[in-house]
């Protein structure tokens, strides 16, 4: 990537900010507040603090809705085993663990738990967890080291940084590794900050908030803005 035109994206985007009317992207701060106030990886009833941390009243399209959805499979993988499933998370979110690893092995629990549901009727066709599913449970978990990465949306802005070498879909730390650098650069751009954070509604702002990317990256997808 290079520095100047990162510099040149940022100042698209906070010229797109200045003048937005009804900003797109509120649902994801919404949901990131939602699930921050109600996740506890100890909580007794995990299935309802589980349904609870991923409700929105605005959107629920990160996590592909109520039914059919990553969060309706991972649902139904809580009741089938919830300590199971309780001490997948704990190990998704050791930030002293090796995060290639950690998201490979939620990936292979998730088939785990497929395998577990044998043959019941309710058995979902996939688990849905997809590498966009696992970086919305890191950025929830801690927004101020991941962010939330749509691969389409980040291989076009990667190439509209003209980085030669981007990352497959799979290989999240390299993602997150030019997600950080990216954000770095973003972050210097103090009125884009603080233009972001006077859209956002004050309960849900959120200090070094690297969602902003998702922003950043999914508004030059869906609305050309860079």
């Amino acid at each position: 990537m290079k520095v100047k035109l990162i510099e040149e994206q940022a100042q698209k985007f906070q010229v797109y900010l200045e003048q937005a009317q009804d900003y797109p992207e509120m649902y994801k701060y919404e949901n990131l507040h939602n699930f921050r106030a109600n996740w506890d990886i100890e909580a007794d009833d995990f299935y309802t603090m589980f349904d609870e941390s991923f409700k929105s009243r605005i959107s629920n399209s990160l996590w592909g809705g109520s039914v059919n959805s990553a969060k309706s499979v991972m649902l139904l993988f809580i009741e089938n085993n919830p300590e199971y499933v309780r001490s997948m998370f704990r190990d998704l979110f050791n930030e002293d663990k090796d995060l290639s690893l950690r998201v490979n092995r939620f990936s292979f629990h998730c088939d785990e738990m497929m395998e577990q549901l044998g043959n019941s009727r309710s058995k979902p066709v996939s688990h849905k967890h997809n590498p966009a599913v696992l970086t919305v449970y890191l950025c929830f978990n801690d927004p101020t080291l991941y962010t939330i990465v749509q691969y389409p949306s980040f291989v076009r802005v990667m190439k509209l940084l003209e980085n030669q070498d981007v990352p497959q879909e799979f290989e999240l730390e390299r993602i997150f590794k030019l997600c950080r650098g990216l954000y770095k650069i973003l972050s210097r751009n103090e009125a884009l900050l603080a233009q972001h954070q006077s859209l956002v509604p004050e309960p849900y702002r959120c200090e070094n908030n690297m969602l902003i990317l998702h922003d950043f990256m999914r508004l030059s997808k869906e609305y050309n803005i860079l």
